[in-house]
């Protein structure tokens, strides 16, 4: 069994995801034995914490339980992740509020606030985890307000920019973003004399 079915496995998952949200807001500067406990209620690890219980509770049958555990994830943090989702170590979420994710992904996700990441027709947590989610490879980033909906493949690496909606695969390592639109200034006039 892996570790997403195990209780010793998900120790070792949360024991990842601690590890990137220490290493994330300290920089991996040596702190504090007391300052590391701290990190334990920052959102981003009580967002690691519930999903990492709800997934194993959804893994053994219990939907309801998971979709309970899922439902406090949305009440406490303002993250909505499916209990189906298989995320692998090092889940970083570190503005939780209206991120809603059911999909798979590989180690050291990263999901930046207002993110969409599904299937085209969404499902409630106890209901079970469709075909057709996205899969995300390892180091991949969702960029704030981003979308991703769809059986589509996000490669190992890439980052989908902010306010980016994906529908299609995005290749390993590339950076997806929207299209700088041009600001120009009024315009003036013709036949007048700069000077005078």
């Amino acid at each position: 069994m892996s570790d997403h079915g195990t209780l010793s496995g998900m120790r070792r998952l949360l024991a990842a995801d601690f590890a990137r949200i220490l290493h994330q807001t300290t920089g991996g500067k040596p702190t504090a034995r007391l300052r590391r406990l701290m990190h334990l209620l920052l959102p981003a690890m009580q967002v690691a914490i519930l999903h990492r219980t709800a997934h194993l509770l959804h893994g053994r049958g219990w939907r309801r339980s998971a979709a309970l555990v899922a439902d406090l994830s949305l009440r406490l943090t303002g993250a909505s992740l499916h209990p189906g989702s298989r995320v692998g170590p090092g889940l970083f979420v570190p503005h939780p509020a209206r991120v809603a994710f059911c999909a798979t992904a590989g180690a050291d996700l990263t999901l930046l606030p207002g993110t969409l990441v599904g299937p085209r027709d969404w499902v409630l947590p106890d209901q079970p985890f469709p075909a057709d989610g996205p899969d995300l490879g390892d180091g991949a980033i969702v960029g704030a307000h981003a979308a991703i909906q769809g059986s589509v493949a996000i490669g190992a690496g890439a980052t989908v920019g902010i306010a980016v909606c994906s529908l299609r695969d995005v290749p390993a390592g590339t950076v997806t973003m929207i299209a700088q639109r041009q600001v120009r200034g009024p315009r003036r006039p013709q036949g007048t004399i700069h000077g005078r």
